[in-house]
């Protein structure tokens, strides 16, 4: 069975958007197939990684609008250009679901889980679900529907921290009251720059205050490349493959499936997709969108 994460915190600008995105291109790299489920109305991460070529489809709108789950979430899902990555997408329009959710209540909090968690971690190795940057409705949808949160920190900042301690007791009310499969997974110290002095000590406060196994390893640098990718809606790998920020996403999608205990089957599917571009695939190692 597949693993599903949000990437949040409740601070804006930490790098949720470019996080989710390039981590998703590198864990597919890897031979492991990632859902994206972007529930931030603002859209950025469907802008990122959806080819725009489905004139009509469904999306996370249609998804949550539905008091019964009656439109299968396989509808709602788009491949990308992004091998082994698929998204679904999001509108500006979801955002006036938002009071409706409300008026439902527990029921209103739990329909992303009850819509997607059975089918996501039927068909993908991960699913990464990109949130908005508040306390809110959509926020929930997302904790309720995970097994575990990555939390993105801007090294650069120290306000980021206050967010990342309001998300941390978030998760652990939504753990306690509604989703026991909630667990804060790992901390991730994002735009890392260890040439000034509030990047270092951001980072010595942070490993102060949590615990080695609650921190990535890896950390991701600042990097022009980002931005320069993201104005031309691509990853750091379809931009620039050697870029310091792509090889931190490497590092970070291989301790990701570490953690995960899917090292070696991510292997073997590494090994598999030599073999098919030598038209030596194992027939029984199936592969395209479910």
């Amino acid at each position: 069975m597949g693993l599903i994460f949000a990437v949040m915190n409740i601070k804006g600008g930490v790098g949720k958007t470019t996080i989710t995105g390039n981590l998703a291109d590198a864990v597919g790299r890897l031979g492991h197939r990632v859902l994206v489920v972007d529930m931030d109305s603002q859209c950025n991460t469907t802008s990122l990684l959806d080819p725009g070529d489905h004139p009509t489809r469904n999306t996370v709108r249609e998804l949550l609008a539905q008091e019964e789950p009656e439109l299968a979430v396989r509808k709602c899902i788009s491949p990308t250009r992004l091998a082994n990555v698929s998204i679904l997408p999001n509108l500006p329009e979801t955002a006036s679901l938002e009071a409706q959710l409300l008026l439902a209540g527990p029921t209103g909090n739990s329909r992303l889980r009850r819509c997607l968690r059975n089918y996501a971690r039927r068909h993908f190795a991960f699913t990464l679900i990109d949130t908005p940057p508040h306390m809110g409705t959509f926020v929930l949808l997302a904790l309720y529907a995970a097994d575990g949160v990555i939390l993105p920190i801007k090294a650069g900042s120290a306000f980021s921290v206050e967010g990342l301690l309001k998300a941390v007791r978030l998760i652990t009310e939504v753990k306690h009251g509604a989703n026991p499969d909630l667990r804060f997974l790992r901390l991730l110290i994002n735009h890392m720059d260890r040439r000034t002095i509030i990047s270092r000590n951001i980072a010595q406060e942070i490993a102060q205050a949590f615990r080695e196994e609650q921190l990535f390893r890896t950390t991701i640098p600042v990097n022009t490349a980002f931005e320069r990718a993201e104005s031309l809606g691509q990853t750091i790998f379809q931009f620039n493959p050697r870029a310091s920020g792509a090889k931190a996403f490497q590092e970070l999608a291989r301790e990701l499936v570490d953690i995960c205990g899917l090292a070696e089957d991510a292997q073997r599917r590494t090994e598999h997709g030599q073999l098919q571009e030598k038209g030596q695939a194992d027939p029984k190692v199936s592969g395209g969108l479910p």
